[in-house]
């Protein structure tokens, strides 16, 4: 464990090390999350009242709920797996794979420390958490937040899943769109509609829903614990499939 929180640490402080030099970059990236969110909000509030108040469905403290809980979740989603959506492709691609699989530590562990997040996604955590704050009672916040990383864990699953085919096809890029679909996708919550081609175009981020009828007390959080348990169990069938198909490029 020690070593384990030891390469945590050090991954961690290199990606802030890495990214304070380009703090122009930084800032307007955080500027562009910050405007994006506020539009969003605002686009939900304007169909809210267009709607006469219940939208698909839902109050407005709930769509506020479901943004909170989706902005954190996302949030710590993409601070942890950001490198191998980011990464994988790259390093099948380059030959340095075969130094992920011979070197310590183990293949999971390098994948989430090859570089981080954090940087990039914090405001959608400060944003959501914020939200959170504002929309759930004071006795909830504790069974929001494990939701919130419950869901997150989910998404982890689902870009783990999405991104390891770059093992058998290195010239597979997930990075190519989406984060495009992961925010365009997540703009209303769906979980009271009967529109199957609606869940099915938003499948990827139909876990936030859920996460919101957990939070009024519709579903159970073990369904959500459920679904993020099947999502690893096939991201490491998928990962025993691709190794095992693999071809080194040095070879």
């Amino acid at each position: 464990m020690h070593y384990h929180l030891t390469l945590l640490s050090r991954a961690f402080r290199l990606h802030l090390l890495r990214w304070s030099r380009y703090r122009a970059d930084v800032a307007v990236w955080i500027v562009t999350i910050v405007i994006t969110i506020a539009i969003n909000l605002t686009f939900a509030y304007s169909m809210f009242q267009a709607s006469g108040g219940m939208f698909f469905g839902y109050t407005f403290p709930e769509l506020l709920s479901f943004f909170g809980v989706s902005l954190l979740a996302t949030g710590l989603a993409q601070s942890t797996v950001h490198g191998s959506v980011l990464n994988l492709s790259k390093v099948v691609w380059s030959g340095n794979f075969d130094f992920w699989l011979l070197q310590p530590p183990g293949f999971f562990w390098r994948m989430l420390i090859e570089d981080m997040g954090v940087v990039w996604f914090w405001p959608q955590c400060v944003i959501g958490a914020i939200l959170l704050f504002f929309t759930i009672p004071v006795v909830h916040w504790p069974f929001a937040f494990l939701t919130s990383l419950v869901a997150a864990a989910i998404e982890i699953g689902v870009m783990l899943c999405v991104s390891l085919p770059a093992i058998r096809w290195g010239l597979w890029s997930p990075e190519e769109g989406m984060w495009e679909y992961m925010e365009n996708a997540r703009l209303m919550p769906i979980g009271r509609t009967r529109n199957f081609m609606l869940w099915f175009v938003s499948f990827g981020v139909l876990h936030y829903s859920l996460a919101l009828e957990v939070l009024t007390g519709r579903l159970s959080i073990f369904l959500l614990i459920l679904i993020a348990i099947v999502l690893y169990l096939l991201a490491w069938l998928l990962l025993k499939l691709f190794l095992r198909s693999y071809s080194s490029a040095s070879s």
